[in-house]
């Protein structure tokens, strides 16, 4: 009985091996880099809302999220997720008690944050994943925290 030819004219799997193993640490070095980009632009962020949070009120620092947002430089995952921490940057840097009383903390959903969206003109069109209801949001979680913070 003869045994059946194996065609090996295909690259070696050596080759193969190799070169996947320079795409991985290619792309580590790729993703570290970013990542690294990504947490300096957050650092410098939250600095700035700490500071503008001084001038801003309660509207304003809703305002000054949605436009960092908007324009923000780190990957589109943190931004989206860096909402409620460049919020509560804002807010904590003076009292916010005023507002916190003005607001309906009695529904435990905080369905007003959707209507507050609405009526500044930057309606939710997806109700999981809209940083105009994450901002108040985290306004409402830093109300029913006493000002000490947020549920995250």
């Amino acid at each position: 009985m003869t045994s059946p030819e194996v065609d090996t004219s295909g690259p070696s799997l050596r080759l193969v091996l190799g070169a996947m193993s320079i795409l991985v640490v290619v792309l580590g070095v790729a993703a570290y880099w970013r990542y690294v980009q990504s947490e300096n632009y957050f650092a410098v962020t939250l600095h700035e809302m700490d500071r503008k949070g001084k001038e801003l009120d309660v509207e304003g620092c809703v305002s000054a999220v949605l436009d960092w947002h908007a324009h923000c430089e780190a990957n589109k995952p943190l931004c989206d997720n860096g909402v409620p921490q460049v919020m509560t940057h804002c807010l904590v840097a003076q009292d916010r008690a005023e507002t916190c009383e003005s607001i309906e903390l009695g529904s435990a959903k905080a369905q007003w944050v959707f209507e507050s969206c609405l009526e500044r003109d930057t309606p939710c069109t997806n109700k999981k994943q809209c940083a105009c209801a994450d901002a108040y949001r985290t306004l409402d979680s830093f109300c029913r925290h006493d000002q000490k913070g947020v549920a995250l």
